[in-house]
């Protein structure tokens, strides 16, 4: 049977994992997602909106106003010159003037 002592060492480490993936998710962040990624494909992402074929009205938002800053997945990156980090990327960086098929309204 492990002791107190062995278990409290263990609930320790196992309390630092979330900050570890916080750190590796910020490393992850600062690449650039590619229009050759095969997530980018699946989702028809564009780098440029304006650009997208693939554009439809959608939960009550004109397709030109569909952009990934304003998407629930976009989290605008500070000093990142108009990219932010993108849970459907595994928060790689996109464009805030970018678009794909999983574009989502942010509310509020």
């Amino acid at each position: 049977m492990p002791s107190r002592r062995t278990f409290l060492k263990v609930a320790a480490s196992a309390a630092l994992i979330p900050l570890v993936n916080i750190d590796i998710k910020a490393a992850q962040a600062a690449e650039k997602v590619s229009p050759k990624d095969a997530t980018a494909i699946a989702l028809k992402f564009e780098e440029d909106a304006s650009k997208s074929t693939n554009r439809a009205d959608k939960q009550g938002v004109a397709a030109a106003d569909q952009y990934c800053d304003n998407c629930q997945y976009y989290t605008a990156d500070a000093g990142t010159d108009g990219w932010g980090g993108c849970a459907l990327f595994q928060n790689k960086l996109v464009p805030a003037k970018g678009w794909c098929m999983g574009w989502t309204h942010k509310a509020g």
